[in-house]
């Protein structure tokens, strides 16, 4: 059977992969390192025509984009996992070794196992379709799982290219690749899966956490929202520092043209160095945008509807008072060229208020709103006021100010000095706090989210649990609990007095 099932009920897949799942039992380290090895192999070897087959969906990505940014970092994550998985299955025991052996002295065995979930969905996103589709589904694969996948509706090119070389690689019961619309979407989130990962908008997210509750399905979400990017004073005192700060944002900004998750939105900058921070963001975009569109190397917004969301951002700040510097200029011919190729030039806005909308959506497109402030102490108090976002970036020293960055603030991750470095590092976990998702994955962290932490204890000891707790005649076992709770209780007042 195809690993491409659309054809066939997705329910009858689920059933496939459970019954295949109940009859083999978990797998062995060698059989999930050749899963590995094998869902691997299947995107390497068809790199090309991924490359080809994502640029064909987006209207235009350069090939650089999509090798580094979804194959490569698969293999690298693939690699650590491989090399790791053997150990990360090994039987935990919660008493250390000291511990462990006390405890079988007396008689108790302790571990605790990590066992598989079962079937596993995961739904992929369409910005980095590799990357935050086969990422998370080579954790579920590694911790033992059967796997189906739910590709984004948006990118149907790379789906069918995708699907068909999981196909060469995989018998259905062991990974499935479903395609379709968003209805095929909204069925698969339903289904009576043992884990369920999502990686999208906190809107859809939303939807997809009901949708799975239904069968009390337990989801990881990978959200996004509003990423802050702080300038720290020292920062922009140090005029090196500052241009070096200014050019990682800029070229962050327009990463992928800004369609990524862990983009920074809005930037605080110390008011005095704010002019400066502007034109140096204006430089660095001046260095490499020409020789981007020279060379064809732009990459569009998905879709019509993903470029006038953004323009109406644009456009609504500026009605409301923003100020909005575009990086470009050029006739209404050149504009409506632009607009035809789905290609927005990078632009910043400064003054964003509280009533313009682009102060609260996630912009996903090339557009950086830049705020100034007197007193590091306030953005720290006005962000940790703020849904949390999915990473906090800090350009400065680690100092104490950046401690205090890291303590009053919510993320899911913290970068200094750095785009997406949180996410990026082999083995990190990576995911969201609050509105920007919940769980997370990459190396052990992805391999624990889909495995059940399974306490095994024994016990020899000549006396039962059920005993103890079990009315009985004899008085004296309750009178010495009583003295053992009311000597805790002398402790603990002569810990309050310290």
């Amino acid at each position: 059977m195809s690993a491409t099932t659309t054809s066939t009920p997705m329910s009858e897949v689920l059933q496939l992969q459970r019954s295949a799942f109940h009859r083999d039992g978990p797998p062995s380290a060698a059989l999930r390192r050749d899963r590995i090895d094998r869902f691997v192999h299947a995107v390497v070897s068809h790199s090309d025509d991924l490359v080809a087959s994502i640029s064909a969906d987006f209207g235009h990505r350069p090939e650089v984009t999509t090798l580094v940014s979804d194959v490569t970092t698969l293999a690298i994550e693939a690699e650590l996992t491989r090399a790791r998985v053997g150990a990360w299955m090994r039987p935990r025991h919660p008493w250390g070794r000291v511990g462990g052996a006390a405890g079988r002295l007396a008689g108790l065995r302790t571990q605790v196992q990590p066992s598989p979930l079962g079937v596993v969905g995961v739904m992929g996103i369409w910005n980095y379709p590799i990357n935050l589709t086969a990422i998370p589904a080579l954790s579920a694969l590694a911790a033992g799982n059967r796997v189906m996948m739910k590709m984004s509706e948006l990118i149907p090119n790379t789906s069918e290219v995708f699907a068909n070389a999981m196909h060469d690689a995989f018998d259905v019961e062991e990974l499935a690749v479903l395609t379709g619309d968003v209805t095929v979407s909204g069925e698969f989130a339903s289904l009576d899966l043992d884990h369920l990962f999502f990686t999208g908008s906190a809107r859809t997210g939303s939807a997809i956490m009901a949708a799975a509750a239904k069968n009390l399905t337990p989801v990881t979400l990978e959200l996004g929202g509003k990423n802050p990017v702080v300038i720290s004073e020292k920062t922009a005192a140090d005029r090196s520092a500052m241009r070096r700060a200014a050019e990682r944002v800029a070229l962050s900004r327009i990463a992928n043209a800004g369609q990524t998750c862990v983009s920074p939105d809005d930037v605080y900058v110390p008011e005095l160095a704010t002019r400066s921070f502007v034109q140096e963001v204006f430089n660095a975009w001046g260095r490499v945008v020409p020789d981007m569109f020279e060379e064809n190397e732009v990459t569009t917004l998905i879709n019509d509807a993903a470029y006038d969301r953004v323009v109406n951002l644009i456009e609504d700040a500026a009605a409301k008072g923003a100020q909005v510097i575009g990086s470009m200029r050029s006739d209404d011919d050149g504009e409506e060229a632009l607009r035809a190729a789905r290609i927005l030039p990078p632009t910043v806005i400064l003054g964003v208020t509280d009533e313009m909308e682009i102060a609260h959506e996630e912009v996903f497109g090339p557009v950086l709103a830049v705020h100034t402030y007197d007193d590091v102490d306030d953005v720290i108090d006005l962000l940790a006021e703020k849904p949390a976002p999915l990473v906090a970036t800090w350009y400065g020293p680690h100092d104490p100010e950046f401690a205090a960055f890291v303590a009053r603030t919510r993320s899911g991750s913290v970068s200094r000095n750095d785009f997406a470095v949180s996410q990026s590092l082999p083995g990190i976990p990576f995911g969201g706090v609050g509105r920007s998702g919940m769980g997370a994955y990459h190396g052990k962290a992805g391999f624990d989210t889909f495995s059940h932490l399974r306490a095994v204890v024994g016990s020899e000891l000549p006396l039962s649990l059920a005993t103890l707790v079990t009315p009985t005649s004899d008085t004296r076992l309750l009178k010495a609990v009583r003295q053992g709770i009311a000597g805790y209780a002398k402790v603990l007042e002569r810990r309050r007095r310290r």
